[in-house]
């Protein structure tokens, strides 16, 4: 589960930064649609999982899969990385 932590950590610190949010403002359960991500956004997320854990991101995910939650995008982040 540490692994869960730390990206989970680094990827909410990217949209507390972007969004100006407070770390107590996010839960894993939260939808990213709620967050109102914006394109850039969204580019900032794929370049930090490349940059940070090896792991390609793609738009159309995003696209796919509306209701993902910031926790189900962090496990993502997670198994991509095994």
């Amino acid at each position: 589960m540490e692994k869960y932590e730390q990206v989970y950590s680094t990827v909410c610190e990217m949209i507390c930064d972007a969004k100006d949010l407070e770390m107590s403002d996010l839960s894993p359960e939260m939808p990213l649609h709620q967050l109102k991500l914006d394109s850039l956004d969204y580019v900032e997320l794929m370049v930090l999982a490349k940059r940070e854990f090896g792991v390609t991101l793609t738009a159309e995910m995003f696209i796919d899969k509306p209701e993902m939650t910031l926790g189900e995008l962090c496990q993502y982040l997670v198994d991509q990385q095994d």
